[in-house]
């Protein structure tokens, strides 16, 4: 084994040969469904289809990568603001819950700029 680089004409065969074997399955499959009774063909295919289809797409990144804190959680400061501007009508229609979202509206945009300030 060297350590030369792959020519463009080693890609092409190397493709070749991927394709080759693709269409092989592929044929393969196809002989398979076929072969079997009219009522099964159409479920076999869409079977067949959605394995494909789940087999060869690209899976999310992995967790713990860079904004897992907010996967787990949201973010108490914006849900504060919320409730906030969501507490300033509810006052109009009735006061007791309209005060309680903005008390727990403001709880959270308390807790929101502590753990802003802790974290950094």
């Amino acid at each position: 084994m060297t350590d030369e680089t792959p020519t463009p004409g080693a890609a092409a065969g190397s493709q070749r040969e991927l394709d080759g074997q693709v269409e092989a399955l592929a044929q393969h499959m196809v002989d398979l469904i076929n072969g079997a009774g009219p009522e099964l063909r159409p479920g076999l295919r869409q079977y067949a289809i959605d394995l494909l289809r789940d087999g060869t797409e690209i899976g999310d990144p992995a967790p713990g990568a860079a904004g897992s804190r907010d996967a787990r959680g949201g973010n108490p400061l914006g849900m504060g603001l919320l409730l906030g501007l969501f507490s300033l009508p509810m006052m109009l229609l009735f006061l007791p819950v309209g005060l309680t979202l903005l008390a727990i509206a403001l709880v959270l945009s308390v807790w929101g700029v502590v753990a802003m300030a802790v974290q950094r």
